[in-house]
C-alpha cells in the first residue's frame, strides 16, 4: 500500500498504520499536536499529546520524503510518531520531530533524515542503523525506561551530526536510559550488544558549566557505583562500543559516563586502536 503526497491538518490520528505489511508513506507534509497537561495515573500533572502517525502491528512501513507543517525544534508539539510492536521501519528522507518506538520495535533505520526535539526513542531488538542524520534531540538516542531500557541486538551510526538540545546549553550524552535492576518487566533488559559510531560530529559548543565533554552512556543507575548493589533482575550491559572519526565542537573528547562503574566492562575502541 501506498500514500502519496497528502498534506494534513490537525485530525485525530492522520495516518493509522496497524496489523497489516509493505506500506510506504511518500512526500507527505503532516502536523505535529500541541502539548497539553493533565493528571497522570500516579494523581499528578504530567505532559500529554497526540500523533499525527501511528503505526502498530505492522512489517515494512516506510515514510519517504516526509515533513511536517510546524518546527521540528519547537517543544510545544508533541512527537509526531508513534509506534508498538512493529518490524523493519524506515525513515528515508525525513524531516520530523522524533521516531518513537514505544512498545518495542525488530529493526529499524533512519537516513537522510533530520529529526527534532524529541530524537530518537526506542526500545526493540534488531539493528537500528541510523545514516546520513541530524538529531536534535536530549540525547543521541534514547532507551525508553518505561518498557526497561532494553534492546537485543546492535546500534549503528554512520556519517551523522547530534546537536544536543536543540543547541541550547546541555550535557551531551549519546545513549541514554534508566534501569535500577528492581523491578521484573517479564523480560531480561539488555542494552544493545555493539554500538558503532562512525563520522560522528557532537555539536557541542554550547554547554553547561563545568562541562566535560560528551559521554557515551548516560548514569542508567546512579545507585550502582560499587559491588554492594545488587540487581534483583540483572541488566545485560553493552560489550563492545567502536569509535571511527568521532569530533566534538568543544574539543572536548569523548568519556564513557558519569557512571564508569556501572560501564567498567564496556570494551571501547577508537579509530582502529
Amino acid at each position: 500500500y501506498s500514500v502519496t503526497g497528502v498534506q494534513t491538518c490537525a485530525l485525530p490520528i492522520f495516518i493509522n498504520i496497524g496489523s497489516c505489511a509493505y506500506v510506504t508513506v511518500r512526500n507527505t507534509v503532516l502536523t505535529g499536536r500541541m502539548t497539553y497537561r493533565t493528571i497522570g495515573a500516579a494523581g499528578v500533572p504530567v505532559s500529554m499529546g497526540s500523533y499525527d502517525i501511528s503505526i502498530n502491528r505492522a512489517l515494512n512501513v516506510s515514510f519517504v520524503n516526509c515533513s511536517q507543517t510546524n518546527d521540528i525544534k519547537d517543544g510545544k508539539y508533541w512527537g509526531i510518531m508513534g509506534s508498538n510492536y512493529c518490524k523493519n521501519l524506515l525513515f528515508d528522507g525525513c524531516t520530523f520531530s522524533r521516531f518513537d518506538a514505544h512498545m518495542g520495535v525488530a529493526n529499524a533505520t533512519i537516513r537522510n533524515s533530520t529529526l527534532g526535539h524529541v530524537g530518537i526513542n526506542a526500545i526493540g531488538s534488531g539493528t537500528f542503523t541510523v545514516e546520513n542524520t541530524t538529531v536534535y534531540g536530549r540525547n543521541l538516542i534514547n532507551l525508553r525506561s518505561d518498557y526497561g531500557s532494553t534492546w537485543q541486538g546492535e546500534f549503528i551510526f554512520r556519517d551523522c551530526v547530534f546537536i544536543p538540545a536543540c543547541g541550547r546549553p546541555a550535557s551531551a550524552t549519546l545513549v541514554a536510559g534508566s534501569y535500577s535492576g528492581q523491578h521484573d518487566f517479564g523480560y531480561t533488559c539488555h542494552m544493545p550488544d555493539r554500538i558503532s559510531l562512525e563520522n560522528l560530529r557532537i555539536a557541542d559548543s554550547h554547554h553547561t558549566e563545568n562541562y566535560r565533554g560528551a559521554a557515551i552512556f548516560a548514569n542508567f543507575n546512579p545507585r550502582r557505583t560499587d559491588e554492594s548493589y545488587v540487581e534483583k533482575f540483572p541488566y545485560v550491559i553493552t560489550r563492545e562500543v567502536i569509535l571511527k572519526n568521532v569530533t566534538t565542537a568543544s574539543g572536548k573528547p569523548l568519556r564513557l559516563s558519569d557512571n564508569p562503574f556501572m560501564f567498567k566492562d564496556v570494551k571501547v575502541t577508537a579509530d582502529g586502536n
